[in-house]
């Protein structure tokens, strides 16, 4: 019932906005229904995807902006950003529901990950539409590359599982997990995630997972929940710094973000029915294919 109310007050806000933002750099505005409706659905499929995988959506909130809506890259930022945290917020209390958020890892990293954040929406005030494309679309092929060849930093994942003391985790259907995370490693990691989540608007969820994934040696279904969490922590500063920049759309980030909500609730029930591997390449297929898209928009 809340998410339904939350709903109606997004849809009302963004009622009296559409008319009233101006495109300050050029990019489509909404004007009709036949507008508004497939950026609402565009919104439930990035918002599904994005809680499926713990990533937020952020990662293909952005190229769609810039290809499909000619957004500049600092609008397609801070845009992405509050979708991010909108999406991010309606997925962290789906996941809390199971059970499956390790809330002190998730604190700790947020912690170090949001001055970085800051420094990264600073810096993304620099982009030109080209540069930021290839950069984006670089660092996804990497992070592509890595989940779907399982490549993992062994060194330190064995050093982690011979620490003496596992965390334990019991998620509301009875499933144990065990494990034992390098902190050190992943604190030092997620500030410099942080930044990259401020510069590219795609809320540092595409990073974190992997992180705590193939590093830190956490299992999928934890990674992805305890991603989420760190996600509704971070971008909402995201989203307070892109503000004061005025590099938020509102048009398009409470009709996406409307739709992201919806798109969580399905994200989370269908991740209790996935298998790991199947997320996995979720993940590394949209990585791949939004960043052939932006590279080749480059170069053709």
């Amino acid at each position: 019932m809340r998410i339904f109310i939350l709903i109606l007050l997004l849809l009302c806000i963004a009622d009296n906005s559409i008319a009233a933002v101006s495109a300050m750099d050029g990019h489509k505005l909404l004007s009709d229904i036949s507008d508004i409706i497939p950026i609402l659905l565009i919104g439930v499929f990035i918002g599904t995807i994005g809680t499926l995988i713990g990533a937020g959506g952020g990662f293909i909130h952005v190229p769609i902006l810039l290809i499909f809506y000619d957004f500049s890259p600092q609008h397609a930022i801070g845009t992405s950003m509050a979708v991010v945290y909108l999406n991010a917020l309606s997925g962290t209390f789906s996941y809390m529901l199971q059970k499956r958020i390790d809330y002190e890892i998730g604190i700790k990293f947020s912690v170090a990950a949001v001055p970085g954040v800051f420094i990264g929406a600073m810096l993304s005030r620099s982009f030109d539409m080209n540069s930021f494309s290839l950069i984006l679309g670089l660092l996804l092929s990497l992070m592509s590359y890595s989940i779907f060849f399982g490549k993992r930093l062994s060194v330190v994942r064995v050093n982690a599982l011979e620490q003496p003391l596992k965390r334990r985790l019991i998620d509301a259907s009875g499933q144990v997990y065990s494990y034992a995370p390098d902190m050190p490693v992943g604190l030092s990691v997620s500030f410099f995630v942080g930044i990259i989540s401020g510069l590219f608007g795609i809320g540092g969820g595409i990073i974190h997972v992997p992180l705590m994934y193939s590093v830190l040696g956490m299992p999928i279904h934890l990674a992805t929940a305890t991603s989420h969490f760190i996600l509704a922590i971070t971008s909402l500063l995201g989203v307070i710094t892109f503000m004061g920049l005025k590099y938020i759309d509102i048009d398009y980030a409470v009709l996406l973000g409307v739709g992201s909500i919806i798109g969580a609730y399905f994200g989370a029930k269908i991740s209790l029915r996935t298998e790991a591997v199947i997320i996995k390449k979720i993940i590394a297929l949209c990585l791949m294919l939004m960043a052939v898209r932006l590279i080749g928009g480059v170069f053709i």
